[in-house]
C-alpha cells in the first residue's frame, strides 16, 4: 500500500465496508450515518488519501481547469495577465493550464488542441501575430467549450472578448502630442494582421485628420 496511492478500495477493505459506502461518506452523502462518515474520514486522513482527479473529472464531466493560450510569458503585459487570471481562478478553486504560441501559428494550433485534449472547461486566448486562419478557434465551438479572447482578438468569431479601445487610445495619444506642439508624429505599426494594430493606426490617422495635419507615409513605420 505504501508503494502506490491510497484508493477508496483500500479504505473500504480496512473498514470492511463497500467502496460505494466509502465514496458516499467522503462526499457527505445524507444516507450515510455520522459514525461511518467519521470512521471513513479519519482513516482517509491517516492514510493520506487523495481523490483521483482524473476519475472525478470523468464522473463530473468537469476538470475545474481553464486553458490559457498566449503569445509569450516574457512580455510584461502577458505575465501580468497570467497573474490576474490565476489569482481569480484559484480563488474559485480552478486551475490554469498555460500554452505559449511564441508568436507561431502552428504552435498556437497545437496548444489549443492540447488544451482540448486535456479536457479544460474553457479557453482564454490572445492570438499570435502570425495567425491569419481561424479554423482552429471556430472548431472549439464543436466541442461546446466557452471561448474568450483578450487583447488580440478575432473579429470573425462571435464570442466574448476583453479588450481596450485601441483606436481611442491612439487618438488621444496623438492629440496629446499635438497639444504639446508636435507636428511630425510617427506611428510604429504592429503586425498587420492583428486587429489591435489596425485600430491603433486608424486612431492615429483620425487624430491627424481632426487637426488638419496631412498624412505622411514616411512617418508610418512598419
Amino acid at each position: 500500500m505504501k508503494n502506490r496511492p491510497i484508493t477508496i478500495k483500500d479504505i473500504a477493505r480496512e473498514l470492511n465496508i463497500s467502496p460505494s459506502t466509502v465514496s458516499r461518506a467522503l462526499t457527505d452523502h445524507p444516507k450515510i450515518s455520522a459514525k461511518t462518515k467519521l470512521a471513513v474520514n479519519k482513516l482517509a486522513k491517516k492514510l493520506h488519501y487523495k481523490p483521483n482527479a482524473v476519475a472525478l473529472s470523468l464522473r463530473n464531466k468537469k476538470t475545474n481547469t481553464i486553458g490559457l493560450v498566449i503569445p509569450g510569458i516574457v512580455h510584461h503585459f502577458f505575465s501580468s495577465v497570467i497573474s490576474g487570471i490565476e489569482d481569480y481562478a484559484n480563488d474559485k478553486h480552478f486551475n490554469v493550464m498555460i500554452c505559449q504560441s511564441n508568436e507561431s501559428y502552428e504552435k498556437e494550433i497545437a496548444g489549443v488542441q492540447t488544451l482540448i485534449d486535456s479536457r479544460v472547461d474553457g479557453l482564454i486566448v490572445s492570438m499570435s501575430k502570425k495567425t491569419n486562419n481561424y479554423e482552429h478557434f471556430k472548431s472549439i465551438a464543436e466541442y461546446g467549450l466557452p471561448l474568450v479572447f483578450f487583447d488580440r482578438v478575432c473579429d470573425e468569431i462571435e464570442t466574448d472578448r476583453v479588450i481596450v479601445d485601441d483606436m481611442k487610445g491612439a487618438f488621444e495619444a496623438v492629440e496629446y502630442l499635438i497639444s504639446a506642439g508636435c507636428k511630425r508624429i510617427a506611428h510604429l505599426c504592429g503586425p498587420e494582421g492583428l486587429l489591435i494594430s489596425q485600430n491603433r493606426l486608424k486612431g492615429y490617422l483620425q487624430a491627424l485628420e481632426h487637426h488638419n495635419i496631412p498624412r505622411d507615409n514616411d512617418l508610418i513605420i512598419d
